[in-house]
């Protein structure tokens, strides 16, 4: 795309434009805007990874984040205060695949932060040509799948998905909510952001500065007749209880949460002050995910791993072969092609809910787990490894 006007001078809407088309059309997750001593880097996430896009003199560091600022509604003349806001931009995108052209709407959240050579900005992309996936396409096997499956079609109850930061949580989250969702049952649901807008589902931007928060919103949802609520992440004790309290009275509760395991889950719960029995009867299920990036198909070739690896995750090299893409034109060198999802799925059954009623140490509450024959996220990364999709260092870099 041309970026330069009659007077040889760069055009900044144009420039702003070009660079987030070009960061939704790679299936970036994020755009960096980063200020240094001489130039200005513009860098993009994409599959968990940071890589350069280009760079620019600093003389247009000022414009481009003045532009962006009040496309974002932001206060243009406040350089040393951290502040947030959101823009969109449409574009039309053909896809490789069908070749079917569309429009695409891409909502992007800015955060911008001071620093020693001025504002830095991170832009994070929503709705760009990275779709909402179907349950199948997350990267579970049929065993999962019918787990998940198992929990989503209980007529009540609460299902937590959870994981750090970056571990495809709320994609998760949202295929499940596709999965359950038909014209007789009611959605409403409690977001920040909202990142993907379903059609018929009562969707609920929260807005702290007017008080309208998860905690605060689930004080009325059940006026508006749920059958299915969705929050976007239990943060405190408040939110949790009134989720729980939800499930129990009859509604389908669906939400993310931070821990590293899913009976990190329930100890994060008990942390929060839950009663025993409001979390072994309120909850369904929990699954934890991360998501580990995929080899190229067409550059992948057989290796050995290191030695520490295979002993670190007690992996026998001689049963099992391995590979990993070395980069080609497909993958722009990179060697790996878009992601894919590891999980753990824990189906509550009587047994679980009476030892967690009962105060079962978490470690008895794992063995549980273990013994009932749930896979772990060790065990199903592994299955991805030994399969070619993926490489040990990239289950090793995740869990």
């Amino acid at each position: 795309m041309e970026i330069e006007n009659q007077e040889n001078r760069i055009d900044i809407p144009t420039l702003a434009r070009t660079i987030f088309v070009e960061a939704a059309n790679r299936g970036a997750s994020d755009v960096h805007i980063d200020p240094g001593l001489h130039e200005l880097r513009i860098r993009f996430r994409v599959d968990g990874s940071l890589s350069l896009y280009t760079t620019l003199p600093m003389i247009y560091h000022e414009q481009i984040l003045t532009h962006l600022k009040v496309l974002s509604d932001l206060n243009t003349t406040a350089v040393f205060t951290p502040q947030d806001g959101h823009f969109a931009v449409n574009f039309m995108y053909q896809d490789d695949v069908t070749g079917k052209t569309s429009q695409i709407i891409v909502d992007i959240r800015i955060s911008v932060f001071p620093t020693t050579h001025g504002d830095a900005a991170v832009f994070r992309l929503a709705n760009s040509v990275t779709h909402i996936l179907k349950l199948e396409g997350l990267g579970m096997d049929e065993k999962t799948l019918r787990k998940v499956r198992s929990i989503t079609k209980k007529n009540n109850g609460m299902l937590l998905i959870t994981g750090p930061v970056g571990s495809g949580k709320t994609s998760a989250i949202y295929s499940v909510l596709q999965e359950v969702l038909t014209p007789e049952k009611n959605a409403v649901t409690l977001e920040d952001p909202v990142e993907f807008h379903f059609e018929g589902v009562r969707q609920i931007q929260m807005n702290p500065d007017r008080g309208l928060t998860y905690a605060s919103g689930m004080k009325s949802i059940l006026r508006q007749d749920p059958d299915i609520i969705l929050i976007g992440e239990i943060r405190d004790a408040e939110t949790a209880e009134h989720a729980a309290r939800a499930a129990l009275v009859g509604r389908i509760v669906f939400s993310t949460i931070h821990a590293n395991s899913s009976i990190g889950t329930i100890a994060r719960l008990i942390d929060m002050n839950i009663e025993k029995s409001v979390i072994a009867y309120a909850l369904n299920g929990v699954i934890a995910c991360r998501l580990v990036r995929k080899n190229c198909l067409d550059c992948k070739v057989e290796y050995k791993p290191a030695d520490e690896l295979l002993s670190l995750l007690s992996v026998d090299a001689s049963v099992h072969k391995f590979y990993k893409g070395v980069g080609c034109k497909s993958c722009d060198g990179k060697g790996h092609s878009g992601r894919t999802g590891i999980f753990e799925v824990i189906e509550f059954d009587t047994n679980m809910r009476s030892m967690i009623v009962e105060g079962a140490s978490m470690a008895d509450l794992q063995k549980y787990v273990d013994q009932s024959g749930a896979r772990s996220l060790k065990e199903d990364g592994l299955l991805k490894v030994f399969s070619g999709v993926t490489t040990l260092e990239d289950i090793v870099a995740v869990i």
